[in-house]
């Protein structure tokens, strides 16, 4: 018998054992330099996109739109101007759906008795701006120091937009964003801004609704397209010449 029919050789039973422990060997060091642990997988899509809508929201909340009215001691009527600005002020309270104005009168000041006399005055030209009477109430108000003027106060609740903390925070490092994300202060002044520039903050809940069309013009446009009249753009551009500049 010969000797490769009975065993193998001695290289043979050797080679099994080191080829599997150098395929171990490899898939370890493959493992190693994935450098993507199991607990943290990539995903798409995983940098916050909208951070700062989220750190910084915009909320709405009641506040006091206030007005405030100088008073002297020997003062006894408003002025025209005075007069033509809380007009304004009680149009304004009506456009913005305030239920009625109040007006704080002084009291315990040197010129309590020119505000109280003064104020029906107030109440007069609030009426001009379209506040009706029985949406105006009078209340006083206490002044700590006898000796001062304090003025007459106008105010109505209205709805404001905001942010609910100040701006200028730094809890974090600018720099150090590893995730990719920005900075905690990021966008706070830009939806601080937003708040204060929008005219009804209702409309960052609900939007408003369409007015109604023109039926007048409605009609004189589909009566014209269907005559198959020019239109504006096309008068206006047969209107205009070509440039032969470079030419």
């Amino acid at each position: 018998m010969r000797p490769s029919d009975s065993a193998p050789t001695r290289s043979g039973a050797a080679g099994a054992p080191g080829l599997a422990t150098a395929l171990a060997a490899a898939a370890l060091m493959l493992a190693g330099c994935s450098g993507v642990p199991k607990s943290e997988p990539t995903i798409t899509g995983s940098v916050p996109h909208d951070g700062y809508r989220t750190r910084h929201p915009i909320v709405l909340s009641e506040s006091a739109e206030t007005l405030d009215i100088p008073v002297g001691s020997q003062s006894g009527r408003l002025t025209e101007t005075t007069a033509e600005t809380i007009a304004a002020f009680g149009a304004q309270s009506r456009e913005r759906g305030a239920s009625g104005v109040t007006i704080l009168v002084p009291s315990g000041s040197g010129n309590e008795t020119a505000a109280s006399q003064m104020s029906r005055s107030v109440k007069t030209a609030l009426q001009r701006g379209g506040v009706p009477a029985h949406a105006i109430s009078l209340a006083p108000y206490k002044v700590e120091q006898a000796a001062a003027d304090a003025p007459i106060r106008l105010a109505y609740p209205r709805v404001v937009a905001g942010v609910p903390h100040a701006c200028g925070t730094w809890p974090d490092q600018v720099v150090g964003q590893f995730d990719n994300s920005d900075y905690y202060n990021f966008g706070c002044a830009y939806q601080a801004n937003i708040a204060a520039m929008v005219v009804d903050p209702s409309d960052l809940v609900t939007p408003k609704g369409m007015p109604a069309s023109d039926a007048t013009r409605r009609t004189t446009v589909i009566s014209k397209y269907r005559q198959g009249a020019p239109t504006k753009s096309e008068t206006a551009l047969d209107k205009k010449s070509i440039s032969n500049i470079g030419n």
